[in-house]
């Protein structure tokens, strides 16, 4: 009986033990309020105008699925409206966002709609991101239906393949445009933000990836500062704006390839696996989230998570964020011709000789659009080492 007593006492210690480097993260959150992602996001708009939000890896469809839970809110449809995105050049800004406010249009003509955003959305061949589709058709079944519609305004720099014929040409329109990319989409924004603010039209959300989203500039490791839209976003609107980051991963470069590791080395994605929880948003301000040392990107400065977000939310558990490139009529047929156009130039002017010899091949570049034509459903690379991370702290 005594053994047995024993036991029972020494079971919360060994369970704490066990995950003694996650306790204060669950401490924290067994004492939090649990409000959804999508509450806590919505709830912003009620002390903020602009709330900036940091999207994961483009590809990652789930994020996408929180996104459209907030724009089929009833408040945010009352009281925010708008919604301003890094993905999608700014000259489809006055096209995308008038379609999108069209109901009732035919199925296919939206089908067909839809899949030109998705091929002039940037000075890429291609923008293969099914997300960016998904997104949109979001958007228009919403507008569709309700009474209150959502404008969309994509703000990245300008990029128009009509006006790119030369290599010479992709390099001056390219070249122009990238290099001050975090101001001009900062610019674009704040431009367009003016344009239709009012008394009653004031709130917007913006979704911006990784680096972009950060409310103040970087420092590399190699001294390099890195200017950031989000910062110049909070320089504008100054306390009207609140900036929220997402569960993620890491990305970095390995050579010449992407490996993800997770933050905190998977203490975060740990304790919240622990405690089951998989949709919840807090503050980062008083918090041993918003304490911790960043560690999103390497930077020269030292900074914690609080001094680049304001929130957090979680939403979902890794194992369930799904990464999504191309879809079936990606490539259509009537936009083959401009696909391959558009590839050989942007090949030229990556001096990709190889590749251009491939492209001769009628047999290859008819494999290449079978390949764009479907779809491609992913995890995260390496993502036995990231399920690895989170869980060494739950299965000691």
């Amino acid at each position: 009986m005594m053994k047995k007593l024993l036991i029972i006492f020494l079971l919360p210690l060994f369970g704490y033990s066990q995950n003694s480097e996650i306790k204060p993260y669950i401490d924290f959150l067994e004492k939090a309020e649990k409000k959804s992602a999508k509450d806590y996001i919505v709830e912003q708009f009620k002390e903020h105008d602009i709330v900036i939000l940091c999207e994961r890896d483009h590809s990652e469809i789930s994020q996408y699925e929180l996104i459209k839970e907030i724009l089929s809110d009833n408040y945010f449809k009352e009281n925010v409206k708008n919604v301003f995105t890094e993905i999608g050049v700014i000259n489809l800004q006055p096209e995308i966002t008038e379609f999108l406010k069209t109901r009732d249009l035919d199925s296919i003509y939206v089908e067909k709609k839809l899949n030109e955003f998705q091929q002039n959305s940037e000075m890429y061949p291609i923008w293969e991101r099914y997300s960016y589709h998904y997104f949109l058709r979001t958007i228009y079944d919403i507008n569709n239906k309700s009474e209150n519609q959502i404008s969309l305004y994509p703000s990245d720099s300008e990029f128009d393949w009509k006006k790119v014929k030369t290599v010479e040409d992709y390099t001056k329109e390219y070249e122009i445009e990238i290099e001050p990319r975090d101001s001009l989409i900062a610019h674009n924004i704040i431009n367009q933000y003016k344009k239709i603010k009012s008394g009653n039209n004031k709130k917007a959300l913006i979704i911006l990836n990784i680096r972009h989203a950060y409310k103040i500039h970087t420092i590399t490791p190699s001294d390099e500062i890195v200017q950031n839209a989000g910062k110049y976003l909070s320089d504008y609107f100054g306390n009207r704006a609140v900036s929220i980051l997402s569960n993620r991963p890491i990305f970095y470069r390995n050579g010449k390839d992407w490996e993800y590791k997770l933050i905190q080395n998977g203490k975060w994605d740990a304790s919240f696996k622990y405690l089951k929880i998989e949709d919840i948003g807090f503050d980062f301000n008083n918090s041993i989230f918003g304490n911790d040392i960043f560690d999103l990107q390497q930077t020269k400065n030292e900074l914690n998570y609080k001094n680049v977000f304001d929130g957090f939310v979680f939403y979902e558990n890794i194992e369930k964020h799904v990464l999504i490139d191309y879809y079936n009529g990606l490539i259509s047929k009537d936009f083959e011709e401009e696909f391959f156009r558009r590839l050989i130039i942007q090949l030229g002017y990556f001096e990709n000789s190889s590749m251009l010899e491939k492209l001769k091949d009628e047999s290859f570049r008819e494999k290449l659009l079978t390949e764009c034509n479907t779809k491609r459903i992913r995890k995260y690379r390496n993502f036995e080492f990231l399920m690895e991370s989170r869980d060494k702290y739950l299965n000691e």
